[in-house]
């Protein structure tokens, strides 16, 4: 439990501070509308009872904070991924129905891991470290074929790789 939270609060720390603001804005815009703006412009037999237009109110603002802190996860975390950040960050605010949240989850690069040698950032798929050479993935000398670290011979053509799985 203490894990799942721990990785959810450090995803949410990535949020910039300027989409934590507008979010708060934006809840704090919506509650005076429903509370100050609404009653006083329209007349009071049309309205809904006080209650319902506070829910009313709390539900609308929340549903808008969600999505402002939803679109600054989507900015930084793509800018964070090697992605383009105003790219992403437009679509998911112009493709209505959360369509656009739905292909940026869908579609994001996995996250970037530091190079073991020059800690320049990879992909996880990388064989190779395009800065420094370094082989992420080691292979086999004699197939080719990518092994672990730790293995004392090749799983596929059985030949030692002692001294060939480090670069």
């Amino acid at each position: 439990m203490t894990q799942a939270r721990s990785h959810f609060e450090a995803e949410m720390r990535i949020i910039p501070t300027g989409w934590a603001v507008a979010a708060v804005i934006g809840f704090a815009a919506v509650e005076i509308a429903f509370q100050v703006l609404i009653p006083m412009y329209v007349r009071s037999q049309e309205l809904p009872p006080r209650p319902l237009l506070a829910l009313l109110g709390i539900v609308g603002g929340l549903f808008l904070a969600a999505v402002l802190l939803l679109t600054g996860y989507v900015y930084a975390d793509s800018k964070r991924r090697g992605m383009n950040a105003l790219l992403w960050t437009l679509m998911v605010i112009l493709i209505p129905k959360a369509i656009g949240f739905i292909a940026y989850f869908l579609l994001r690069k996995p996250l970037l891991e530091p190079c073991p040698n020059c800690r320049w950032p990879i992909g996880s798929d990388f064989a190779y470290c395009p800065k420094c050479g370094y082989a992420s993935i080691p292979s086999c000398a004699n197939c080719g074929r990518p092994i672990r670290r730790d293995y004392m011979c090749c799983p596929y053509c059985g030949k030692s790789v002692g001294a060939a799985a480090t670069p």
